[in-house]
């Protein structure tokens, strides 16, 4: 396959990117029964081949639902896009992943980016998952519509954000504010942090307010696309 394609696949993440305009070739089960998304499929020159079900699963290593497809490889926004588009709301909300590592929970802090009205997502150039099939099925197709920016410094990124009049909000265990304490009638910029060490400690200390999720159960602690998930969504009521 040309290296500037890769694949997806599912019925979502292929109808999305159909949407967006990104599909090269698909390729469908003999069994597929979807005719409305045939039928979307039919009104584009894409080219469409039929496969044994068997055949597809030697395709890709996941649920298929009965089509995959090739697709435009995935490309980062620029920092200074996604501040420009959020100079378009009120409250605007941008998130800074700290060192996210697993691309299912990318991919879900994209769909939850999306659904509350995040400008964009900023991320390291590296020890971050990178946008890709994965990624984007676990999206649902909020790939396409999401902007991720790589960077080579948070630290001076979070500087950038607080000179275009942005508040920095920490997510993290060891805060002393509970996140419903604030009011959030700002630009805001939320930090979510590694899966396993959290926001680093560079980072806390940079933040205007660092606030925590209160636990009720045994477990102390919640996965990172759950926790940016209740956040953005009590963020997002003020955007």
């Amino acid at each position: 396959m040309d290296k500037n394609f890769e694949i997806i696949f599912g019925r979502n993440p292929v109808r999305e990117a159909l949407k967006a305009n990104r599909i090269k070739e698909v390729f469908i089960s003999d069994s597929f029964s979807d005719m409305v998304l045939i039928n979307d499929l039919k009104k584009t020159n894409i080219k469409i081949n039929i496969r044994k079900n068997n055949e597809l699963n030697k395709m890709v290593d996941g649920v298929h639902q009965g089509i995959v497809a090739y697709i435009k490889r995935y490309e980062y926004s620029s920092f200074e896009e996604i501040l420009k588009d959020s100079k378009n709301k009120k409250h605007p909300m941008i998130i800074i992943l700290d060192e996210i590592n697993d691309p299912h929970n990318l991919g879900a802090i994209m769909r939850s980016a999306d659904v509350f009205g995040a400008s964009g997502i900023l991320v390291k150039k590296h020890n971050q998952a990178l946008l890709n099939s994965t990624v984007a099925k676990t999206s649902a197709g909020a790939i396409n519509f999401v902007k991720v920016a790589q960077v080579s410094n948070l630290s001076q990124a979070i500087r950038t954000l607080k000179e275009n009049g942005f508040w920095i909000i920490c997510a993290d265990g060891s805060g002393s504010t509970n996140y419903f304490d604030l009011n959030y009638d700002f630009p805001c910029a939320l930090i979510i942090g590694n899966e396993g060490k959290g926001v680093s400690r560079l980072l806390v200390e940079n933040s205007d307010y660092v606030v925590r999720i209160p636990m009720k159960g045994k477990i102390n602690s919640l996965n990172a696309s759950v926790a940016a998930a209740i956040l953005m969504s009590f963020i997002g009521m003020n955007n």
